[in-house]
Order: structure tokens, then sequence, then C-alpha cells
């Protein structure tokens, strides 16, 4: 590992973290049922251009889907 900047993870990775940060904070659902909310809101971005945001677009949509679960 070289000093400077750090490794860029890949957005597969950084979805997976997104996964687990929304498994983590909903105890109360199952995790499986976390993770496949999750790749779907992945699979809806798949033909988007701009790949940056990507992680945080679907940690947002993600959050919206489960608060519905919640009620």
């Amino acid at each position: 590992m070289s000093k400077g900047k750090p490794e860029k993870r890949s957005e597969v990775e950084e979805v997976e973290e997104v996964a687990k940060r929304l498994t983590a904070k909903h105890p109360e659902l199952k995790a499986k049922d976390v993770r496949e909310v999750v790749q779907r809101e992945y699979e809806k971005l798949q033909e988007a251009r701009l790949r940056d945001f990507i992680p945080v677009l679907v940690e947002h949509a993600a959050k919206q889907e489960l608060k519905t679960r919640k009620k």
C-alpha cells in the first residue's frame, strides 16, 4: 500500500457497505430482506451514466423503502 491517496473501493463494495449499514440500523428486519431492497435499488441504477453517486442514491432509496416496511 502506497502513501498518498487511499485506495478507491469499487462501486459493488460501496453498495455492500450500504447493505451492512442499513442492516445494522434496522435490526427488526431480516438481513436478507434489507440486502434484497439494496440490490433492487442498485439494479434500478445500472443504466446511469454518471456512476460516482450510485452508492449514495442506492442508500437514500433503500432507506425510503425500509421506512415504509416499518409502518
